[in-house]
């Protein structure tokens, strides 16, 4: 990375004509040290600082594209561990998830209209107040349509350093050819990896309009020799608190909507995911039509 990669931001409405993702900013708390990280050898960020009853909070905003939407990544013991012991809120247009980030400290991270918003601090008190005033203030309207091909900086040749990230760049990715809706979710991307003319993954990306709530339909083959294709999921880990066995698992987070159901039919195992602000009672069914509507994921290749 070249200091050429990082700007000093003195006007966030003008960035915000540039980003890939809406900018969040604080209610009434000033901000300062603002940069922002241009895609580049890596993906485009937002960071700036806010003082809290004399306590420094740092904020990083960015459009998280090489995992399922919504997971709180930053509050895992290392990232390739499991999470610290969470807690969560619920707002509006967001669900927030609070603990102990990689590094140790007092954090949170939440997903808001397609924005990954994570937040370090010293205090657990003055995160969470610093968390839940974020607001959108430059609302703009290319994001209500804006698919997760044109977001994402692996999709759009960014190179990867860590396997998750490898997942996203080997895919081939495109928009559907026909339109295919679930309820308010509606296909947008779709990245395929094939080889000698086989296919080995692909990737289904649905969601409302402004990114609000998605979905990810991941279908691998299980015997490829391709590695890390295929996401473990596993009980324990101090994330999901419901788990169901059987065809499909699924395990999901009562009091945010975060889901994942997975199913073998074959050599093949597809992996659904959910993104936060699913209601409980409708992610069986919801899993289900997405199942049945992917059964047929070339006709939209």
């Amino acid at each position: 990375m070249t200091r050429d990669d990082i700007i000093q931001v003195s006007d966030l409405e003008e960035l915000q004509e540039k980003t890939p993702f809406l900018i969040y900013i604080t209610d009434k708390i000033e901000v300062s040290n603002v940069t922002y990280r241009k895609n580049g050898t890596k993906w485009a960020t937002l960071r700036f600082e806010c003082m809290i009853e004399g306590e420094k909070l740092r904020v990083k905003e960015f459009f998280l594209d090489w995992f399922y939407p919504g997971f709180p990544k930053s509050l895992m013991n290392s990232f390739v561990s499991s999470y610290s012991s969470l807690s969560s809120s619920v707002l509006e247009d967001r669900a927030i998830f609070y603990g102990k980030n990689y590094k140790g400290k007092e954090a949170s991270s939440s997903f808001s209209l397609g924005t990954q918003i994570e937040i370090e601090g010293e205090t657990q008190l003055n995160v969470r107040k610093l968390s839940e005033r974020m607001v959108a203030p430059f609302m703009n309207d290319r994001f209500e349509n804006l698919p997760f091909r044109e977001r994402s900086f692996f999709a759009n040749g960014g190179k990867p350093e860590w396997f998750e990230e490898e997942r996203i760049s080997n895919l081939t990715w495109q928009s559907p050819t026909e339109k295919l809706c679930v309820g308010s979710l509606c296909l947008d991307s779709i990245g395929k990896l094939t080889r000698n003319g086989k296919s080995l993954e692909t990737i289904l990306v649905f969601s409302e309009g402004y990114y609000r709530r998605a979905a990810w339909v991941d279908i691998a083959d299980s015997d490829s020799e391709v590695r890390h294709l295929i996401y473990d999921l596993r009980k324990g880990g101090n994330f999901f608190d419901v788990f169901e066995d059987g065809e499909p698992s699924i395990a999901f987070r009562k009091d945010s909507g975060l889901a994942i159901a997975q199913y073998r039919r074959g050599q093949s195992v597809t992996t659904i995911s959910l993104s936060p602000l699913f209601q409980t009672t409708e992610i069986n069914d919801l899993i289900e039509n997405l199942e049945i509507a992917c059964e047929n994921s070339e006709k939209f290749i």
